[in-house]
């Protein structure tokens, strides 16, 4: 089997694509970027096609000839809508047995990601393709990183976005294993729409005291503006977040990901028991 894997040098492939290879699965990437081919094939990818997936021939040679695809929007960039309806059509030509896109829980008009995701997942359902529509609620690594300086190491988090509205998470691996097992399905989860979470609904500033809690450091949150870029696209992206997160809460059901899956994802408590064990052993 051979699937193509969007965004393929971003968060959730760096997870998927080597579940699928170790599955046996042809795994083609696309990246803008040469230097990432290597990365990528280290990664398990069998197949890597340098260019921009927003132009028509890149699209046409990455769709050539698979059998399932699965799309997930690159972050804060523009045009991504009009790709993914060259894809969907490209998908139809190619006659695609089965199309999987990662959209987001709790789809918000408000914000402007959560429309382009709803955008596709409108063009999708109104398609002839196979498909199935993984909802997943925010990363547990993307808001609580790892690595020199994170909150793991100092206690402190540097955000735009408020952190006391309720929140449910999960991890990316999580992500990626409930990926994994949809495209390697046959017709099971045809027409499905998953939401992907974890249990619980702290804030985000319970998360940070929990941390703190286990590595003895006090809990500080510095607030600073919205980022400022030179994309007007990725400005109104990020306005829209902090105005929609900092007051409301973005709560799921981790229903879905449990019958998916047969195992409840991992909490946030135990993802971040796993990342401070990991710190331990790697400072002794």
């Amino acid at each position: 089997m051979k699937v193509f894997v969007t965004a393929s040098y971003g968060r959730i492939a760096h997870h998927l694509i080597p579940m699928l290879a170790k599955n046996g699965v042809e795994v083609r990437a696309v990246d803008p970027d040469s230097k990432n081919v290597q990365p990528l094939k280290d990664l398990g990818a069998s197949e890597v096609i340098v260019g921009d997936l927003r132009r028509d021939e890149i699209i046409d040679k990455a769709m050539h000839g698979i059998d399932k695809i699965f799309l997930i929007l690159p972050d804060a960039m523009d045009g991504v809508v009009s790709m993914s309806e060259r894809l969907i059509n490209a998908a139809k030509r190619e006659h695609v047995k089965h199309f999987v896109f990662s959209s987001c829980m709790n789809t918000v008009m408000e914000l402007l990601q959560h429309w382009e995701k709803y955008e596709v997942e409108d063009m999708l359902m109104g398609s002839t393709l196979n498909y199935t529509i993984l909802k997943p609620s925010g990363y547990m690594e993307m808001h609580f990183p790892t690595g020199p300086n994170s909150a793991f190491e100092t206690g402190e988090v540097t955000t735009f976005i408020g952190m006391d509205q309720p929140g449910t998470m999960i991890s990316l691996e999580d992500i990626a294993a409930a990926a994994c097992k949809v495209l390697l399905s046959q017709d099971e989860y045809y027409y499905a729409s998953l939401d992907l979470c974890s249990k619980g609904t702290e804030t985000m500033r319970e998360d940070l005291e929990y941390i703190c809690s286990k590595i003895g450091k006090e809990a500080k949150v510095n607030m600073i503006s919205a980022p400022d870029t030179p994309s007007v696209h990725a400005n109104d992206m990020h306005g829209r977040m902090m105005a929609y997160h900092s007051n409301h809460p973005y709560v799921g059901n981790p229903f879905d990901f449990n019958a998916l899956m047969g195992y409840p994802a991992k909490t946030f408590k135990q993802y971040a028991d796993e990342v401070i064990a990991g710190i331990q052993v790697k400072s002794k």
